[in-house]
């Protein structure tokens, strides 16, 4: 009958369909899940770039902080003349053990700078300024600012930028706790700038990666262009990012889109700056591998689809054949009016030649499927392998960020997130079990005596060498770490009571008076030793007890262990 197609092309286009179907499908899917897989691993790239700048700022504002107030309650300011030539020369020391500070001075209570580094501004008043009127209080960390003074005295910038600095300051007291004077830093802004640089250099430069530095109302610090392209009213930032924490694809002032991730920073300073860090990477360059990938599955598809057809059309015309031979030997019967001879077993031939064909369409389907397996196996080894450098580079951040760069033990940051957790397992298992934390603070003895015997490279050598004393005296569940200066901290989980940490903390008196140091000789340190309260608020009683007990160490004639415990039924906090 006409218009009825024949069996070779309904075959034909049935399972054409069928395997372009297929492949349509398990291609699409298999593409779909390696693309979402390779743009999650971008965004996590930025992500990390934005956390880690973060951090590293973190701890790097922190560390200055925590140096100018050690260096506030050194004895050469809280006890001798703050105009002396020996201020002058630690000054100077500091200044250059820390190149990112600019100028580090002293100040009298009424703001006039006694002495400073290189004797800028020597002789002037800084009453009027935020950080010496801030610091006659408490210990200080103010925001960028400009210093056209100071400016005046340094180098200017290679690059034409304004001089900016950022300023640390602490009160000095006498033992008494009277106002001596201040002492007071100002650090480049080009320390700052550096060191988010740095972070964005580790992803390499074919990664376009850059960052911006926000203040808490979201104007732009960093990068220079785009400070000053907003403070001309230019629209530099989406409004997204002004309004808060944002992750994703966003669109900047200058017309690209950026994939972009926002991470606050929490810099545990007595002042929170409130800065945000901004990573962003070009949208095009974020999706290129993405693009690509999609580019070569449509490629594949396309041929596979060509081989597909071509398989499915053959197959037609094979099935098709004994079929219409039985219709030409129909018509001869309704023609001729006679039986003529038909195939011997048609049926066997035919379900053979069907069972072979069906056969050659599955190897074709299952080949394409191992193409592209191979090929998705390939695009996830790329994104282990990204995800493997990055867990690296995390690692190495997280070690520089808990570990003392001279002993290598844990710092003092470290050490006060392990005090936070003591006290809480205390808390909850200590009544039970019967057993506490322990703390041991160790100071080394005249270790002023050594340093100016023998120099600061020969204390540093005695610093390293105790370090792994402490080591080797300890239990593996122990923690050691630099407290400051000379002074070191232990941490002892699952003590029985006073007894035990007293005798861990005369083994390691013991160990270090039989230790030789180098050219220094002999050794001694003092001890203080604490336990946790049940009534302690937080830690910091039982750091102000192992501390008192040090004090009395060092007062009873050094070279001592001291247990200093809580009284009991007063509140400790």
């Amino acid at each position: 009958m006409k218009g009825h197609w024949s069996l070779r092309g309904q075959l034909s286009v049935v399972l054409g369909g069928l395997a372009l179907a297929i492949l349509g499908s398990v291609g699409g899917y298999l593409g779909s899940l390696a693309t979402d897989e390779l743009f999650a691993a971008q965004q996590a790239v930025v992500r990390s770039t934005a956390q880690s700048a973060a951090e590293l700022l973190a701890s790097q504002l922190r560390d200055r902080e925590r140096e100018i107030e050690l260096l506030s309650l050194s004895p050469h300011l809280m006890q001798g003349a703050l105009d002396s030539a020996a201020v002058r020369d630690s000054l100077d020391r500091r200044a250059a053990l820390h190149d990112e500070f600019a100028w580090l001075g002293v100040t009298d209570t009424e703001g006039k700078v006694l002495q400073a580094t290189s004797g800028m501004l020597a002789g002037r008043s800084v009453a009027q300024r935020d950080w010496f009127i801030a610091a006659r209080e408490r210990v200080y960390v103010g925001d960028v600012h400009e210093a056209k003074l100071l400016a005046t005295m340094l180098p200017s910038q290679p690059s034409g930028e304004p001089t900016r600095f950022i300023d640390f300051a602490a009160p000095i007291r006498d033992a008494d706790g009277r106002l001596r004077g201040v002492v007071g830093a100002h650090a480049h802004w080009r320390w700052i700038t550096g060191l988010v640089d740095g972070v964005t250099r580790r992803q390499g430069a074919s990664s376009s990666i850059d960052a911006l530095i926000l203040d808490r109302e979201g104007r732009v610090l960093y990068p220079e262009l785009l400070k000053v392209a907003q403070a001309e009213g230019q629209p530099v930032l989406p409004t997204a990012l002004v309004n808060g924490r944002f992750e994703g694809a966003l669109r900047f002032g200058d017309g690209r889109d950026y994939l972009t991730s926002e991470a606050l920073l929490h810099a545990r300073t007595n002042a929170e700056l409130g800065w945000r860090i901004v990573a962003r990477q070009p949208l095009e360059v974020a999706l290129r591998p993405v693009h690509d990938l999609r580019r070569e599955l449509l490629l594949l598809g396309v041929f596979v689809a060509a081989a597909l057809t071509l398989a499915c059309l053959m197959l037609a015309r094979r099935v098709s054949r004994p079929v219409e031979e039985l219709a030409r030997i129909a018509r001869r019967v309704e023609a001729e009016r006679e039986v003529p001879e038909f195939p011997r077993e048609p049926a066997f031939r035919e379900l053979t030649q069907l069972s072979d064909s069906m056969r050659s369409m599955a190897q074709s389907l299952i080949e394409t499927e191992h193409v592209l397996q191979k090929t998705n196996a390939t695009l996830e080894s790329q994104v282990q392998e990204r995800t493997a450098e990055l867990q690296a580079a995390n690692a190495a951040l997280e070690h520089l960020a808990t570990r003392d760069p001279l002993t290598g033990l844990h710092n003092r940051r470290s050490l006060d997130a392990r005090l936070d957790e003591a006290l809480a397992l205390d808390r909850r298992y200590a009544v039970q079990s019967g057993r506490v934390h322990g703390l041991l603070l160790i100071d080394v003895d005249h270790f002023k005596h050594i340093n100016d015997a023998h120099g600061h490279p020969a204390g540093d050598a005695v610093l390293r060498q105790l370090a792994q004393l402490l080591l080797s005296t300890l239990r593996v569940s122990d923690l050691a770490a630099r407290f400051g200066g000379e002074e070191f901290a232990v941490l002892l989980p699952e003590l029985a009571g006073a007894v035990d940490a007293i005798a861990a903390a005369e083994k390691i008196r013991q160990t270090v008076e039989a230790a030789r140091f180098g050219a220094v000789g002999r050794v001694t340190v003092s001890v203080g030793v604490s336990l946790v309260s049940p009534d302690d608020g937080d830690v910091r009683p039982l750091v102000d007890r192992a501390d008192a007990a040090l004090y009395e160490a060092k007062r009873s004639g050094r070279n001592t262990v001291v247990l200093k415990t809580a009284e009991p039924g007063l509140p400790t906090r």
